[in-house]
């Protein structure tokens, strides 16, 4: 019992390392061990929108599952919090991948908590020990693997490999930069206009996130925006958005658009932190993708930030989960049309038909269709005849400092108009 968790009766963490650390000792014949593990994704979110008592159903039911996954002769331990492992001692690798696939199809299925079922997605990484690995060598290359499948993003499993290692230190050097960026002045927002498709009337501001590092020079948001998410960073970096966004607008420029992650939507008091920044919320367009509609709690909070006078805009369409009863019932007044659906237009007749779908659903829900990544006239001039009369890309301009807004207000040929 003291080599047990408690919780869930598989091993605990001090348990399953010793064993770890005898199996990478102990092998001189055969196959050397492989460790998998197991992260699930976003589990303090389950805790405090199920509560705790579902949330350790949860523990329960991935521990039975892993259990059910691997060989008998196989080791399930929990690590601590919502993090598993799996050891496999003398594991060819073609049993190991058919482990793996076990241990992956078994979490891709609802777990049962409480009676309800409840999806318990996870990252899972893997490694399989050479000789000389240490157990916790061999446990720190399947944590590396691990964090390398969660930055992928897609629910598949991600073995080690070494060049994974100099990647994890890099991203590790990002987190601790990051950190120093967001207090210490070295961000700065852009904006990207919006306009009328139809006359390329200024309609409205995208705030976007920069970094310029000091000795890296500018990194860009798909570099850094991911490592903020994991970290947790994306809560004061967003909250130091929005604050800039208010600061740095005038009274003169047009609707200003600022993307808020989930992270931050499931913050205690996001709307009160709005309501203490915003002097003018119907000037105000927050921002948020497909998968913050698949949390009731985020939902209820968009809900009062909208009864504040702040808009909502449902940005990225298409690229995310959001069905279409959730569509029916959430707050929102804007749909932007996905980039990579922008695209293809020209090219493709059944992009052309999706893209023509999401203008006329979005005219039948009574809300604003807006295409991005418009990079062409072409384009624009197909955009407005399939129903869009807002759009934004670099057709029009690229993001430009504040400074450079009062420019746009001013002289309406910066911006290219369909003729």
């Amino acid at each position: 019992m003291a080599d047990t968790d408690p919780l869930t009766g598989v091993a605990d963490r001090a348990s399953f390392i010793r064993r770890l650390g005898e199996a990478a000792k102990g092998f001189e014949r055969g196959h050397p061990p492989a460790v998998v593990v197991v992260d699930l994704d976003d589990f303090a979110g389950i805790n405090d929108v199920l509560g705790y008592e579902v949330g350790d159903h949860i523990l329960n039911a991935v521990a039975v599952a892993l259990r059910d996954a691997v060989r008998p002769q196989d080791t399930v331990g929990r690590l601590g919090g919502d993090q598993f492992a799996v050891l496999a001692t003398d594991i060819s690798p073609d049993d190991l991948d058919a482990v793996v696939e076990r241990i992956r199809v078994t979490l891709a299925s609802p777990v049962p908590a409480n009676g309800t079922p409840v999806s318990a997605r996870a990252g899972i990484g893997v490694a399989h020990g050479s000789p000389g690995d240490s157990g916790t060598g061999l446990l720190s290359k399947a944590d590396i693997a691990l964090r390398t499948a969660k930055a992928a993003g897609r629910a598949r499993p991600a073995y080690f490999q070494s060049g994974m290692r100099v990647r994890a230190l890099d991203q590790a050097a990002l987190v601790a930069g990051l950190h120093e960026a967001v207090a210490g002045g070295q961000m700065e927002l852009v904006y990207q206009p919006i306009v009328r498709l139809e006359d390329n009337g200024l309609t409205g501001l995208e705030a976007l996130a920069r970094w310029r590092h000091p000795e890296r020079g500018p990194i860009m948001p798909g570099d850094f925006i991911p490592v903020a998410e994991r970290s947790g960073l994306i809560v004061p970096l967003g909250r130091w958005m929005l604050e800039q966004v208010c600061r740095e607008r005038d009274p003169e420029w047009p609707e200003t658009y600022v993307n808020i992650s989930a992270h931050q939507l499931r913050e205690p008091g996001f709307a009160a932190t709005v309501r203490s920044l915003v002097t003018e919320p119907e000037r105000l367009i927050v921002e948020v993708t497909e998968d913050a509609l698949t949390e009731e709690s985020i939902v209820r909070t968009l809900r009062e930030v909208r009864d504040l006078g702040v808009r909502i805009s449902l940005d990225d369409f298409g690229a995310g989960p959001a069905s279409l009863p959730a569509l029916a019932t959430a707050p929102f007044d804007i749909i932007k049309l996905h980039g990579s659906m922008t695209e293809r237009i020209i090219t493709s007749p059944r992009q052309a038909a999706v893209a023509r779908s999401v203008a006329q659903l979005a005219d039948e829900l009574g809300v604003v269709a807006i295409a991005k990544a418009v990079e062409s006239e072409a384009q624009a001039r197909m955009l407005y005849e399939l129903g869009y009369q807002q759009g934004m890309g670099f057709h029009y301009a690229v993001p430009q400092p504040a400074t450079a807004i009062p420019l746009f207000l001013s002289d309406a040929a910066l911006l290219t108009p369909l003729t």
